[in-house]
C-alpha cells in the first residue's frame, strides 16, 4: 500500500521536532533514526525465530511468563525482542536475560519489514497487549508466520477510531491467526472486526515477585514506609505537599516514570525543603532522610516489598491514565491511586472489586495514608487482600501456550476459557 507507506513517511518527518528537543530539553535519550530505520537485520544463528514485540515497560514485563514457557518448549529457537521506545528496551534486557537478541522495531515501511521477515522467517510472531502496524504484520503473514496477539487490549478511543476505519481494522486484525484479550471488555471492542477472539486474561497476573533480599535497606526505613511510582509531572510537587504534614514519621521513595526527569524531580524536593538522597547514593545518607529519590530503572519491586503501600501515579493527572496497579500488590502492597484510570480500567475494577487498594483524590491522600497506616486491622486486611488479587486471577499464561500449541480458533464468536 503505497499511501500507507507515505503516511509512515509523513509521521516519521514530523516526529524529528520532537525527538531533537526531547534530546536536548528534556535529557530524553531516543533510539536512533538509523535504528528504526532498521538497517541492521538480527542474525539467527540458522535457527527458527521466534519474535515477541513488547513495546514498553509494561508490556515488557508481562512477557516474562509467557516467554519462560516458551523457551520451555522451544529450547533450541532463537528469541528476539523488539521494543518501541527506549525504557521499554532497557527493561526487556531486565526482565528477559534469556532471550538471544533485542531491538527497536524498525518504522513500518513495506520495505523495510519486507527485508527484516524474509531475513528472519520466524515461525512465530508474539504481539503482547497491542501495537499494531499494517506492512509488519502483513509480511510476516506472507511468510506464514503464526501470529498472535497475547494478552490484547485496546482503549475506547482507540477502538472509536478502527470503527471509522472498519474497513482498515477488519484487514490489519483479520491478519492474526489467534487473538487472545484480557477481558469482555476488550473483547466487545476488538468484535466488530475479529469474528473469533479468546478471553484468556492478563499475562501480568501469572509475574511472580522478584527474589529480593531487603535486609542491606531494612535500617533506611521507618516502620512507616510508602512507595510513589511512576510520576508525571506535576504528581511530584502535588503529593509531596499533600504528604509533607506526615514526616518525618513517613518515610517515602519517590521513582519517575520517566528516568530523565530525575534532575527536575529533585529540584521540586529541594524546593520543598524535604530532606531526600538519591538512590545511587544511599551509602552517603545521614539519617534524617525521609525522601529517597528513585534514579535508576528496576528498583520498584524492592521499595514495594519494603512499603506499607503504594500510590500508582499517572493517575492524579488526566493526561496519562494511570499505570500498573496491580504490580504493588504482586508484593503484598496495597495500591492507591488517583481519579483518572482510564487505561487501566480492568485493573481499577479489580483492585476495588477485591478491596486490594483505593481510588482517592488530591485532597484525600493525607488522610488516607494516616489512616491506613494508624489502622493494624485495616491495613492488615487490604495486604490480604492485595496478595489474593494476584491467585485468584493467574492463568493467562497456561491459556494462551494452549491455544499456540494447539492452534485452534473458536468457531464463532468470543469463547472465554
Amino acid at each position: 500500500m503505497l499511501y500507507y507507506d507515505v503516511l509512515i513517511a509523513f509521521l516519521s518527518l514530523g516526529s524529528i521536532p520532537k525527538l531533537l528537543w526531547d534530546r536536548w530539553k528534556k535529557k530524553k535519550k531516543n533510539p536512533t533514526l538509523l535504528e528504526r530505520f532498521g538497517w541492521r537485520v538480527p542474525e539467527s544463528q540458522g535457527k527458527s525465530v521466534i519474535w515477541i514485540h513488547a513495546v514498553s515497560v509494561g508490556e515488557a514485563k508481562a512477557a516474562q511468563p509467557l516467554f519462560r514457557k516458551l523457551r520451555d518448549q522451544y529450547p533450541n529457537s532463537f528469541f528476539l525482542i523488539t521494543t518501541g521506545t527506549a525504557t521499554g528496551g532497557v527493561e526487556a534486557k531486565r526482565s528477559l536475560p534469556e532471550a538471544d537478541a533485542f531491538f527497536f522495531l524498525p518504522l513500518d515501511f513495506s520495505f523495510v519489514m519486507r527485508r527484516w521477515v524474509k531475513a528472519l522467517r520466524p515461525t512465530h510472531f508474539i504481539l503482547i497487549e497491542s501495537d499494531f502496524w499494517f506492512h509488519l504484520l502483513l509480511e510476516l503473514k506472507k511468510q506464514k508466520t503464526f501470529l498472535v496477539l497475547a494478552s490484547g487490549k485496546i482503549s475506547e478511543k482507540s477502538a472509536a477510531r478502527f470503527r471509522f476505519f472498519s474497513f482498515f481494522a477488519k484487514k490489519i486484525f483479520g491478519l492474526f491467526d489467534l487473538f487472545c484479550v484480557q477481558s469482555k471488555e476488550y473483547a466487545s471492542r476488538f468484535a466488530p472486526f475479529v469474528p473469533h477472539l479468546y478471553v484468556t486474561g492478563n499475562l501480568k497476573f501469572d509475574l511472580e515477585p522478584n527474589p529480593i533480599d531487603a535486609t542491606p535497606w531494612q535500617d533506611l526505613c521507618r516502620p512507616n514506609t510508602i512507595t510513589i511510582a511512576s510520576t508525571h509531572a506535576p504528581e511530584e510537587e502535588a503529593l509531596l505537599r499533600a504528604l509533607k504534614p506526615l514526616f518525618p514519621d513517613l518515610f517515602v521513595f519517590l521513582a519517575p516514570r520517566h528516568p530523565e526527569r530525575v534532575d527536575a524531580v529533585e529540584k521540586i524536593i529541594q524546593e520543598l525543603q524535604i530532606p531526600f538522597i538519591r538512590w545511587s547514593q544511599i551509602a552517603k545518607r545521614q539519617g534524617h532522610e525521609v525522601v529517597v529519590l528513585i534514579d535508576s530503572m528496576g528498583q520498584l519491586p524492592i521499595c514495594y516489598k519494603l512499603s506499607k503501600l503504594a500510590i500508582v501515579a499517572g493517575s492524579f493527572t488526566d493526561k496519562v491514565g494511570g499505570h500498573n496497579l496491580v504490580e504493588p500488590c504482586l508484593y503484598g502492597c496495597p495500591s492507591l491511586f488517583g481519579p483518572f484510570t482510564y487505561s487501566q480500567a480492568e485493573f481499577t475494577r479489580l483492585i476495588l472489586e477485591k478491596k486490594a487498594g483505593l481510588q482517592i483524590s488530591l485532597s484525600a491522600v493525607e488522610k488516607t495514608v494516616s489512616q491506613i497506616l494508624k489502622n493494624a486491622s485495616v491495613y492488615e486486611g487490604m495486604k490480604r487482600f492485595s496478595t489474593d488479587l494476584f491467585s485468584a486471577n493467574r492463568g493467562a499464561t497456561n491459556r494462551t501456550i494452549f491455544l499456540i500449541a494447539e492452534k485452534e480458533f473458536a468457531n464463532k464468536g468470543v469463547r472465554e476459557i
